[in-house]
């Protein structure tokens, strides 16, 4: 967390980020919740976070075109906009009592859309900020920003859903989005980065996507992390379910379940931040990668609410503490007019992740919640197994090259 201290741009932008999360996580606390009230079914708790991921997975590679060639602050600005109207549209159709499901499931979409671009916008403007000598740091900086807010508006939206009105948690959305977008148009100082060449969008697309293929370091890596994000936190769609049906802690329970995973990601980030240094970081990240699968199985099969509580933020710290180094290898490992296409890709996988909201609603009603958050984990578990002497060693060896050039 130092570079918060040293980096004033960089502060600013943790700010932002640290709004726009709690306004993200503050979405994804309540809007399976208001799914389920709705409907009295997982598959559609599921196929809410589905719509969303099906947007930001369709939307990706195109947005990453974009933010190769736009002011990457401006887009932010946008995003943030955008989603800030859907947050104050449904508090209102809540209020009026005119909500519906389809309302519930369109908006999902249309965040999703929002944040393809704004997701790819912020992680290469952050590379940008810091150099690519500060990128761990600055990457587990920003997992903080994260988790800090994923600790404290869970607990406190469960509490309004539970003590007042739904509604209003929408309203605290919106207010967050307003401010944050508010601090990113005071960022200043952060010039976008001129195009040398004349090309159309797709020829850029193609050549992005053409680049992730034939480059192996960045294609293991992008597997790697779509398999996480696909099979592994797609689970988070699921806790609604198993707070209310599994646990029996209601949406209180609930919100101390999506905290509980939030503290474990705060350590990892915190470990990180102060060990930006860390050796032998491909094993780590497989290390980390196989415990998030082993964790999430334990918990999906834990009948005991506070043995669920550290069994899930085990499993985000290791699952927060793998993708921190993932994510860092991945953006050094790109020249920077590259970068936005290939980070799309990697948005690509966080849609991904939640468009498995479907798939994972259909088996937790026809199976239940913990199979299917133990099926998508065994997946995660097994990949890692599998890759542990192979990409570690091929990671290692890019590591080397990397020193003996520095």
């Amino acid at each position: 967390m130092w570079l918060l201290f040293h980096n004033p741009k960089f502060r600013l932008m943790w700010l932002v980020i640290l709004l726009d999360e709690a306004a993200v996580i503050s979405y994804f606390t309540v809007s399976g919740w208001l799914a389920l009230t709705l409907t009295d079914s997982p598959f559609w708790v599921g196929a809410t976070a589905g719509m969303g991921g099906l947007a930001l997975a369709s939307a990706s590679l195109f947005a990453g075109v974009i933010v190769d060639r736009m002011d990457k602050r401006k887009l932010i600005i946008a995003g943030l906009i955008v989603q800030m109207g859907f947050s104050f549209t449904i508090a209102f159709l809540i209020f009026s009592e005119h909500i519906a499901l389809w309302h519930v499931l369109v908006i999902a979409f249309l965040r999703g859309l929002a944040a393809s671009v704004k997701i790819t916008a912020t992680h290469t403007l952050i590379l940008d900020l810091v150099g690519r000598s500060n990128l761990l740091a600055a990457n587990a900086a920003t997992i903080g920003a994260f988790t800090i807010m994923g600790i404290i508006m869970p607990p406190v939206v469960g509490f309004v859903m539970e003590k007042a009105d739904i509604g209003w948690t929408y309203i605290v959305m919106g207010c967050a989005g307003f401010t944050a977008a508010s601090l990113m148009v005071a960022l200043r100082g952060v010039e976008p980065r001129k195009r040398t060449e004349r090309t159309s969008p797709l020829q850029d697309l193609s050549t992005g996507l053409r680049y992730v293929v034939t480059t192996p370091i960045v294609r293991s890596l992008i597997i790697l992390g779509l398999i996480g994000e696909v099979f592994g936190w797609g689970h988070e769609a699921m806790l609604p379910v198993m707070a209310r049906d599994v646990l029996e802690v209601g949406p209180t329970g609930m919100g101390y379940l999506y905290s509980a995973g939030s503290v474990g990601a705060l350590i990892a980030s915190l470990i990180l931040s102060i060990r930006s240094d860390i050796t032998n970081m491909a094993r780590l990240m497989i290390a980390g990668y196989i415990g998030l699968g082993v964790f999430l199985i334990l918990f999906a099969w834990s009948p005991w609410f506070l043995v669920s509580l550290v069994l899930l933020g085990i499993a985000h710290f290791m699952g927060a503490y793998s993708f921190a180094i993932l994510e860092t290898r991945l953006q050094t490992s790109v020249p920077d007019d590259m970068r936005g296409r290939v980070l799309s890709v990697q948005s690509f996988g966080f849609g991904l992740s939640s468009v498995t909201g479907f798939q994972t609603g259909a088996t937790a009603a026809w199976l239940g919640a913990p199979v299917a958050i133990a099926i998508g984990a065994s997946i995660v578990a097994a990949n890692g197994l599998r890759l542990l002497r192979g990409v570690s060693a091929r990671f290692r060896d890019q590591q080397e090259v990397d020193q003996a050039e520095e």
